[in-house]
This record gives C-alpha cells, structure tokens and sequence, in this order.
C-alpha cells in the first residue's frame, strides 16, 4: 500500500556545496491546490524496461519540495515486455500495459500439476525476488531471454529449481557465466536469447529435469503450443506463488506482423507468435521463461508482447532458428541432450 513511503539517509561526511550542489527548501505548509502545476525531476526510465538514462529529465506534472515519488509512471502506454525487475524501482506501470513490451503470472490458464514443467526455473534477484523464467537445457546450463539478464552482473542472478512454487522449498544455484546472444538489439528484441552457465552441476530428480530443444523447425501454423510461468495474473497483482501453465495456437509470422502493424519490424525469423484464448496470455515475469510443443520438446523462450490478455499474440524466440548459436555457445562443455 505504500503508505509512509518515506525514509532519510544520513551521509558520512558534510556536503560540499557549489553552484551544482545545494539543498533545497521542503514546504510547511500544504497549500497546494487541485489543478496546480508541479515539477519531478529523476534518472527513470524513458520506456518501462529500457535502461535508465545519463541525463536528468524533468518533468511537469498538472495537479520548496512538496512531496517526493511514491509510485507513479510517467511512460507512455506502449508494447511492453513481460518481465518484472531485477531489481524494484519506485514505478508503477499504467494500468493499460504492462511492464516492458512483454512482462509475472500468466493470465488465465491453470496451477500447473507438481513436478509438471521440471526443467522450469526462477531467476531471482539477491534478495529472493522473481524476475523471469527460464528454463534447463543442460547439466550446467539454463536458457532465457537476453532482456532478462543483459547488463546484470553474475552474482545478481539466483537460479532456482526443483519446485512449483518459487517462494517454496528449492535448489538453489549460483551463476558463474552469462552468455547473450551478441547480436540482441534492446530495441527490437531480436536475438532475444541468453544463457547461464551455473557454477555447479545440477542436482537431477523427479522435481529437475532438462528438456530437450527442438532442433528442426517442424513446427505447422494452428498447432497447440503451451507456456509456463510464474507472471502477472493481471498487471499490477503480485507474483503468484504456483506455477501456471497455458496453451495457445501457433499463428503464422505474417499474421503476427499484421496484429503488430506498428511494431510488425520486431517480428523476425528468429521469432514465433502465439495466440492465446480470450482473457489469457503472458504477463510480467513470463519473459525467458519455456514454450513446448506437443512432443514436450522446447521450441520457444518468451520474450514480448502486449501485456496482459488484450487479444495480442504472444511472442517467442525461436529456437530452431538458434540451435547452432546454443550449440556453439556451451560449446560441448555440457551434456546436451
């Protein structure tokens, strides 16, 4: 709820004031009235999802320092990706979108069976927070989204696994390697891939298990697809603590693009699309993380979309369209299946 969202910080040593530096006097009165204009100023982001910039944007909000950011968003409602962040910010996403082109819980669909998706992980921040999916493709390696990780440092990532309940009882493993695909464009979201490399072999049991990659590209316009995650089940709700799973019909890239009309150059050959029932689709948190066809082999990675349900395609890496890249990247260090 936010309330009493307030804190100071006591600094070590004395500020040096110049003309780029000074304190500011804070109001004591409340004679703001409705209709006022009044001015923020920060390092935010530009567009949910994006990184934050160099320079410091102000900005004039219609409604001595009078109050301070709670949690507001001045982006614009756009395609958003559906991953949450790594690390929390003080931004709260207009309720029309979600939090990046594609965002935790997916929407719709139902609490998957115990040990149903055993190759599904968490990626979590220090803290224990989820931020995306992923999911085990060999002993040492994990495969997501490259706009899940890119930029992040190792040690940031925490890889959870042998559970369907990401907040439950879990292994846990640690990150010694992150691998992004070289040629992802943050713009775009091409080459949306990434791998980590765990610093430990994982433990195998009934609850973790690797799944095997398509290799070739078989895949027939209409055919069931289904997606697992622990996303939004609407924006703005928390992560739901159970695993869900949800499936949808494969539509063709250019059927995609025509639904994307002003985003139809983010639909590649290295992606796939997804239309979900009505009310249903991927959400925040549901980015990186696995999409199987109805051999159990997986062909896709989640990556973006118009979150949450509003009737737009969900859209995937596709993985065929990268297996020499994996190949290359693990480069026979691991069991591969």
């Amino acid at each position: 709820m936010y309330h009493n969202d307030i804190a100071l910080l006591k600094l070590a040593t004395l500020i040096a004031y110049d003309e780029k530096t000074q304190n500011i006097t804070i109001a004591e009165l409340d004679e703001l009235e409705d209709g006022e204009t009044l001015t923020m100023t920060g390092w935010g982001y530009e567009a949910v999802g994006e990184y934050y910039p160099n320079d410091l944007k102000s900005f004039l909000v219609p409604s001595a320092v009078i109050g301070v950011v709670l949690a507001i968003a001045v982006c614009r409602t756009q395609a958003l990706r559906l991953h949450g962040e790594p690390y929390p910010g003080v931004a709260n996403v207009e309720k029309k979108v979600l939090h990046s082109k594609f965002g935790s819980r997916i929407v719709g669909g139902e609490i998957a069976p115990e040990a149903y998706a055993p190759w599904q992980v968490s990626l979590q921040n220090i803290y224990g927070g989820h931020f995306c999916g992923g999911a085990i493709i060999a002993d040492r390696y994990v495969i997501t989204a490259a706009s899940c990780v890119a930029g992040l440092q190792k040690n940031q990532i925490q890889v959870v696994t042998s559970t369907n309940d990401w907040m439950g009882l879990a292994w846990m493993y640690e990150v010694s390697e992150i691998i992004v695909h070289c040629n992802f464009d943050k713009p775009m979201y091409h080459n949306d891939i990434a791998l980590l490399k765990l610093a430990t072999l994982i433990a195998y049991d009934e609850k973790t298990q690797n799944i095997t990659i398509a290799e070739l590209d078989e895949l027939e316009d209409g055919e069931t697809l289904t997606m697992t995650g622990w996303g939004y089940e609407a924006v703005g709700e928390y992560y739901p603590n159970d695993l869900k799973k949800l499936s949808g019909t494969l539509i063709s890239n250019e059927e995609c693009k025509r639904v994307y009309a002003q985003y139809a150059d983010d639909v590649d050959e290295g992606h796939l699309c997804v239309k979900q029932p009505a009310g249903s689709g991927a959400c925040h948190g549901d980015t990186g993380g696995p999409l199987l066809n109805s051999k159990g082999q997986l062909v896709g990675v989640g990556n973006w979309g118009v979150p949450c349900a509003h009737g737009f395609p969900d859209v995937f890496a596709r993985l065929s369209f990268y297996n020499d890249w994996i190949r290359t990247s693990i480069k026979g260090c691991a069991n591969v299946p």
